[in-house]
């Protein structure tokens, strides 16, 4: 690793400043951010006191409290597909085209916004297959978690249809809770690390033009010879990248908090000012990560290429 990554990866960033909006397609979940919001406020306004007097099941399953819920969970299931589904591959869209684009300048071949995303569509099944392999330990982790809560409420619900003593149900909750407790602890550093080495298996796979397994198998490698210097570029990218994000969010989330529930004041004037300055709001944060998310892509492929070469 070079000393000056740093610099070096900032005059990329201005001398080719459309890598900027790749980064604010990798940065596309801060909206989704704020759509989570103005869900939330919406869920906040319904009153449901009038449920309670209600005196027959068909009231109660039609009233328009409980539509108007029904419509609500529609949409967060809606909101949660998308963000799940269209932030992941624009994402790697991105990144894929930001690695293939810092991967051809430093090879000295001109490049633009265009030839970059289609270059990032070049490699974008096979960034699917990475994460797929990747993140398969974290997957069966979570897939064994699910089951042993599965498992537990199941044997919670059979102990009501019988009276088991209470000793049996302390036993049996507390050994689910140790289970539950101890797999979602591996959960973070597993999954953690697997973002590590997905960072640099990507930039393996476009730097030396190898499929997804064997991308991932000499990225391993590539690790266990350069440890200390990928140890460092994780402290200091993903490290840094995560405080000025973490500090420019306890300055705009309050004020994101703010303005979202004036969106449904009964002033028109208060409710139009705030849907105004909640979207510029929304569009600096987006900007600011965005940019933020160009600046460390460019950072990772730039420490690789160097990783790289020295083995050459």
């Amino acid at each position: 690793m070079t000393p000056d990554l740093l610099s070096r990866s900032w005059t990329l960033l201005r001398r080719d400043p459309f890598l900027l909006w790749l980064g604010l397609g990798m940065s596309l979940s801060s909206l989704f951010g704020t759509g989570w919001r103005l869900w939330g406020a919406q869920l906040i306004t319904l009153n449901f006191a009038g449920l309670t007097n209600l005196q027959t099941i068909e009231s109660l399953l039609f009233s328009d409290e409980i539509l108007q819920m029904q419509q609500l969970l529609w949409r967060g299931l809606l909101l949660a597909f998308g963000q799940f589904v269209l932030v992941w591959l624009i994402a790697l869209l991105a990144e894929a085209g930001i690695v293939a684009a810092v991967t051809a300048v430093s090879h000295q071949n001109p490049t633009s916004l265009h030839h970059a995303i289609q270059q990032g569509r070049r490699w974008l099944s096979r960034f699917l297959a990475i994460d797929l392999l990747v993140f398969f330990p974290w997957f069966l982790i979570a897939l064994l978690l699910l089951l042993i809560l599965l498992v537990l409420a199941l044997l919670l619900a059979s102990f009501a249809a019988s009276e088991p003593s209470l000793g049996k149900v302390f036993t049996t909750t507390g050994v689910g809770l140790f289970c539950i407790l101890g797999l979602a602890l591996l959960l973070m550093p597993v999954g953690l690390v697997s973002f590590w080495v997905r960072l640099l298996t990507f930039r393996e796979a476009v730097v030396h033009e190898v499929a997804g397994r064997t991308a991932v198998r000499q990225t391993w490698q590539r690790i266990r010879q350069h440890f200390g210097d990928v140890f460092v570029l994780v402290v200091m990218l993903w490290g840094g990248q995560t405080l000025l994000l973490g500090a420019f969010g306890l300055l705009t989330s309050p004020l994101l908090t703010w303005l979202t529930p004036l969106t449904n004041s009964s002033t028109i004037a208060l409710q139009a000012t705030s849907w105004l300055a909640l979207l510029l709001v929304t569009l600096l944060v987006w900007l600011v990560r965005g940019g933020i998310a160009a600046f460390v892509a460019i950072a990772w492929t730039l420490a690789y290429l160097n990783l790289s070469e020295e083995e050459n």
